[in-house]
């Protein structure tokens, strides 16, 4: 397996990991949160707050595994009309497109964390730093360009087989 691809892997296992406990924790804050509300008239201080971060933080992680193993939202319209000896340079094509994409947004928002940790912005409640939290969406969009530049050059210079959907649901 090529070096880059084994780093990325384990990356993607760490941002799985990551997703998966700020999820649980996102659950058992909610929990206590409820019920504190409900049952004894004190909620979780900050809780509100948590949860919102934790849910970007959640959503975001995720995401680089969904460009991992491309399971964005995607229309297939042309595939038929596609040739398949041309499939893994349009999956290229479209990784590429992707990866521009992901940089664009990723760039515009570290400048956006870089700013909110500038003015010192922070949540109401708790006043943890809204910045970090901004930068570390950035960051794992930075991570997701370089999944989706690495899954075109898999696609441009690798002899493997493309996965066409197309095909495997249509036999």
């Amino acid at each position: 397996m090529n070096p880059t691809f084994s780093v990325l892997k384990r990356l993607r296992q760490l941002l799985g990991v990551i997703a998966s406990l700020t999820l649980f924790s996102m659950l058992v804050l909610t929990v206590i949160d409820v019920v504190g509300r409900y049952f004894f008239h004190r909620p979780f201080p900050g809780g509100v707050e948590l949860i919102e971060m934790m849910l970007a933080i959640v959503v975001f992680s995720a995401f680089s595994l969904i460009t991992w193993s491309e399971e964005h939202i995607c229309v297939d319209l042309l595939d038929d009309w596609f040739p398949v000896s041309l499939t893994n340079l349009r999956q290229a094509f479209i990784n590429l497109c992707s990866a521009f994409a992901l940089g664009l947004i990723a760039w515009k928002i570290w400048g956006l964390g870089v700013r909110s940790l500038s003015y010192g912005e922070t949540t109401d409640v708790l006043e943890i730093p809204i910045g970090y939290v901004i930068c570390f969406i950035s960051f794992i969009g930075w991570i997701s360009m370089v999944i989706a530049l690495a899954l075109a050059y898999q696609y441009l210079f690798s002899d493997a087989p493309v996965r066409n959907t197309t095909q495997e649901n249509d036999s």
